[in-house]
């Protein structure tokens, strides 16, 4: 019998899924304090946004890498782009509608068709539109680096020293943060992806090998406590202007290495509740299957959280919201399953 703290190439592709849907769930969480100052005080924890985003596109390139591997790097572009955007673009759709309408309805903003369009196609950032948005966040920004990476993906997967690509989106998101050409989120998560892809060659060949979470779990603290340092050390102390592009570099750095230790502790988690738990497991990977609806569907619903904090009863609200987000979230799943099962018959 295994150890839970051995951690397989399997235990890791198995956790992806989890990962993924935690990293969602921590993005929607992060938005509360945007909504009524009562939930201000949870800003101080908003920075886990970040790392949910770098976890969920570190992941995302890690396993497309595998699988590219598993072919020998054959791909056919068209047919598996056609699969990642079939899997995006219709619940992303929803969430934009529900975005517009929201801002119409309760701000009375409304969006230029360019800037529609720009969203529809999900690519924003990429073309310096504006982000719809409901009046809390603006959530889609993270579509626009996800079709970046796809699209990329394409012409990189091959590269056999994925270090040089690591580099390379490490120096544009540097560019980035030096120009201020795109939103920092956005260039902070960016290199993740490609770092992700190298984990998987460095896999490649040896499938058969281990990892010890605990040796990760002993790296995954001090990088978290540095990060701490880097996104929320200004609150504490007084820090030089001169100082600001050298911590957004160090957090990107930070950034591109901590979802791998961060991965394997999520394996090892479901590898205890498999064993311990599985129940709790089930219901865990339920949610997750429904994470990337619930981050596209959630931000309109804030509303519900905004209004019951506004009347004095945040902890209803919040829990209102909580139930409404997630029927809606299934309501959008079930109906996107259904739809896409009798475009394929």
């Amino acid at each position: 019998m295994t150890k839970v703290s051995s951690i397989s190439f399997q235990d890791l592709l198995d956790s992806n899924g989890l990962a993924r849907g935690l990293a969602m769930l921590t993005v929607v969480a992060c938005h509360l304090p945007f909504v009524h100052a009562f939930w201000k005080p949870l800003a101080t924890f908003a920075s886990a946004g970040k790392l949910a985003v770098s976890v969920f596109l570190f992941s995302s390139g890690f396993v497309l890498q595998v699988q590219s591997n598993r072919t020998g790097g054959a791909l056919q572009a068209l047919p598996w782009l056609k699969r990642r955007l079939w899997r995006i673009y219709p619940v992303y759709w929803v969430g934009v509608a529900l975005a517009v309408a929201s801002a119409w309805a309760f701000r009375g903003k409304t969006y230029d068709v360019g800037t529609l369009a720009a969203n529809v196609l999900g690519i924003p950032l990429l073309v310096g539109k504006k982000v719809v948005s409901a009046g809390y966040t603006v959530p889609f920004w993270f579509i626009s680096v996800l079709l970046l990476c796809y699209g990329l993906f394409l012409f990189v997967h091959r590269v056999r020293r994925k270090a040089i690509l690591v580099l390379g989106a490490g120096i544009a998101s540097a560019i980035a943060l030096r120009t201020g050409a795109v939103m920092e989120a956005a260039a902070l998560a960016f290199p993740s992806f490609f770092m992700g892809m190298a984990l998987a060659d460095r896999w490649r060949d040896n499938e058969s090998a281990t990892v010890d979470a605990r040796f990760h779990a002993a790296l995954f603290v001090p990088l978290l406590l540095a990060l701490a340092f880097v996104f929320k050390g200004t609150r504490f102390f007084h820090l030089d202007a001169g100082w600001s592009f050298g911590f957004a570099l160090a957090g990107c750095a930070g950034l591109t290495v901590i979802p791998w230790p961060l991965l394997v502790l999520i394996a090892s988690f479901q590898k205890a509740l498999a064993r311990r738990a599985p129940a709790a497991l089930r219901v865990l990977l339920w949610f997750s299957g429904l994470a990337f609806a619930v981050y596209c569907i959630h931000e309109p619903l804030l509303r519900v959280l905004e209004k019951s904090t506004g009347a004095g009863h945040p902890w209803i609200g919040l829990l209102g919201y909580a139930f409404a987000t997630l029927a809606a979230a299934w309501a959008v799943d079930a109906a996107e399953r259904k739809w896409k099962g009798k475009v394929v018959r």
